[in-house]
């Protein structure tokens, strides 16, 4: 059963709720440190906007603009970004500074068998 503020994808509690928008910002200030191609920080930044939900039945806010509700926990966005940006062939010191933790798999597929 759904719980009001969970991770629609692993139902666990969202403790640091970040919303889509301001995590899409985020990557965009990291792909222009990383100075990367015009043409890719399209591609990466059009991949994400279409892989994460739009609407949820979460009342919490986010942390940062307060303005929007918080479907994805951090380890749940993290690896959705993991596989889009490995869908886009790019190496791994690459996906590495986007602050991917393989941890976070471990993490989310313990959450899985579990429940």
């Amino acid at each position: 059963m759904f719980d009001s503020n969970s991770c629609i994808i692993c139902n666990d509690s969202i403790s640091d709720p970040v919303c889509k928008n301001c995590y899409i910002k985020q990557i965009k200030i990291l792909l222009n440190d990383l100075k990367m191609h015009p043409m890719a920080k399209e591609i990466i930044l059009g991949k994400v906007k279409n892989k994460f939900p739009i609407e949820t039945l979460n009342d919490i806010d986010c942390i940062l603009c307060k303005q929007e509700n918080v479907d994805l926990c951090y380890y749940c966005f993290s690896i959705n970004l993991n596989n889009i940006l490995r869908g886009l062939n790019l190496t791994e010191e690459l996906i590495r500074d986007f602050g991917f933790n393989p941890m976070h798999e471990t993490y989310l597929e313990s959450k899985i068998n579990i429940g």
